[in-house]
């Protein structure tokens, strides 16, 4: 199956000789560290089940006599199932692309001029490809819908989460937002204080190093925007210097925040179950949201530990092109509904 290129020609100035021999590269959104943010299980070739076992309480009682009767609580052992769906990554390009431009300045010479890899150009478009596989991996595993193009590798987390009848109704809203895209400062205060306030007696017993707030670029802008004010929750010097580390150092009430910059793409392409309001004052869907969580209740299953280090390079004689291919098994699962808080918020 024939391809085109990765990379084309948009450059304006006319070539008229050597210029600048460097490419710069746009940033990539990319939202968070995968492995330091989910739970990533290796090995997961097709089908893998999880088992759990709910909370024993009551076991201790006080002594009477030598009677076994137990009033304890009982449990059960459930499963659940990572289905990791086949994913792919083809890329190709043709040096002749960029010929009478100042990339040929780039290329070799001679017999081996349409061989790119490891170019600048070849280069350039393994570094765009490697920061893509890593971002979309973490856009599918969010946004995942097995019925929607280019999200139909699996199910995500928010589709999961939005067919689950307990988290669905546990959704929390934040109300007084001018409309479903916007949000303020005391939008996002107060989203972040009913998500951690309503939260699941389970979710709230985690220890804070091990739990994380998820939430979209909006509210965690809007967040930073109250630390600087200080307007509604003091005057903390901890809540100032996090503001300066950066947002790896932001959190809220111990929890650290995380913005997850791929929802604002999945919410423009699609409309989950978890960010459509499930109060009685239904408003309709919103764009902006908090997912409260225990990290190691969110699942990664693959076949490989890193699917953006998982592809070659190589360029074909005949076909005078450089190929980048990527090979791997990809698919998501949360453990507990008892873990998770959604939030959202309305106007």
């Amino acid at each position: 199956m024939a391809h085109g290129n990765v990379a084309h020609d948009n450059i304006t100035a006319t070539y008229g000789g050597a210029n600048l021999n460097e490419i710069f590269y746009e940033p990539v959104f990319r939202s968070d560290d995968i492995m330091r943010n989910y739970r990533v299980m290796p090995n997961v070739k097709h089908k893998m089940n999880v088992y759990t076992a709910a909370a024993l309480t009551n076991i201790v009682q006080p002594y009477t006599d030598c009677s076994s009767t137990s009033t304890a609580s009982e449990f059960n052992i459930d499963d659940k199932t990572i289905t990791a769906g086949r994913c792919r990554v083809a890329l190709e390009q043709c040096s002749k692309e960029f010929f009478g431009t100042y990339i040929e300045e780039m290329y070799r010479s001679g017999v081996d001029v349409m061989n790119i890899e490891g170019t600048q150009l070849g280069d350039a478009i393994v570094n765009r490809a490697v920061a893509g596989i890593a971002s979309d991996v973490v856009r599918l595993a969010w946004g995942g819908d097995g019925a929607t193009a280019n999200y139909d590798a699996f199910d995500g987390w928010m589709k999961l989460m939005g067919a689950n009848a307990t988290v669905l109704a546990a959704q929390v809203q934040q109300t007084g937002a001018a409309t479903v895209d916007t949000v303020t400062a005391g939008n996002a205060i107060g989203l972040l204080r009913k998500a951690y306030d309503d939260a699941p007696a389970a979710l709230q017993q985690v220890a804070m190093g091990d739990k994380k707030m998820f939430v979209s670029p909006k509210v965690f802008n809007a967040y930073l925007a109250n630390l600087e004010t200080n307007s509604t929750i003091g005057t903390s010097d901890l809540a100032i210097v996090n503001t300066q580390k950066g947002y790896s150092g932001v959190s809220f009430r111990g929890v650290e925040l995380v913005p997850v910059y791929e929802w604002d793409t999945i919410l423009a392409a699609l409309n989950p179950a978890i960010f459509v309001d499930q109060s009685a004052a239904a408003t309709g869907n919103t764009s902006n949201g908090v997912c409260y969580c225990a990290k190691d209740n969110l699942i990664i299953g693959s076949d490989v530990t890193d699917p953006e280090g998982s592809f070659k390079v190589f360029y074909d004689d005949l076909e005078e092109k450089m190929f980048f291919r990527g090979y791997f098994k990809l698919g998501v699962q949360f453990l507990y509904s008892s873990l998770v808080q959604w939030g959202i918020v309305t106007t």
